[in-house]
């Protein structure tokens, strides 16, 4: 039986390859913007994905003068996360990763109905690069989207194309050291574009 380090590995490997998966098809495939989920359950909108409760993506990657490297931008602290749920709360997150790609980009986004307001603190304490949304106005999808950047307070990460690694270890950060699921846990995964009717995987399991 595989020890834990060699099959987080293979589960970072795993992931890494659906993303740059989900690049190709952005730039080749639909030629649009795309997005994955990675959930827990299997998804309800299996016939139809949806982009969960929150970025819809209108335009390009990044505002003249934003930074495409994740670093600082606005107050980005675990501090501004008093919309999350707090430990003990009735009303467990939903454990889901989503991600976009774009023309110039792709990023990370955990809505604030995924993670408890510790969670986001560890976040913040051990992975660099993460932002809470709303303090990132020279994004031009955060502009164009605010009442929902205001509703879901969405925790974000940027990553450039052939980051696609560096994304997979802070998502395996995310599920295994964060959520500390099973490092065998199964996931589903759903893809689309936002524009066109290419629909990818619809709730496919993946471990």
């Amino acid at each position: 039986m595989p020890d834990f380090n060699e099959e987080k590995r293979r589960r970072i490997n795993q992931f890494a390859e659906y993303l740059r998966l989900m690049g190709l098809r952005a730039h080749k495939v639909a030629k649009d913007s795309c997005f994955i989920i990675f959930n827990e359950d299997p998804p309800e909108d299996a016939e139809s994905p949806k982009l969960k409760e929150s970025v819809a993506i209108k335009v390009d990657c990044l505002a003249e003068g934003g930074s495409a490297s994740g670093g600082s931008g606005g107050s980005g602290g675990p501090g501004d996360a008093h919309e999350l749920p707090q430990e003990g709360s009735r009303d467990l997150p939903a454990r889901y990763i989503q991600f976009a790609f774009m023309r110039d980009c792709f990023y990370l986004e955990l809505p604030n109905n995924t993670v408890f307001h510790y969670e986001a603190e560890q976040i913040f304490r051990h992975r660099l690069g993460f932002y809470w949304a709303k303090d990132r106005p020279d994004l031009r999808w955060v502009r164009s989207n605010w009442k929902d950047m205001l509703t879901w307070e969405p925790l974000q990460k940027i990553y450039l194309y052939r980051d696609e690694e560096s994304a997979a270890e802070d998502m395996a950060f995310i599920v295994f050291q964060i959520w500390h699921f099973p490092v065998d846990t199964p996931l589903y995964v759903k893809a689309a574009s936002f524009h066109t009717k290419h629909r990818f995987e619809h709730g496919k399991r993946i471990d």
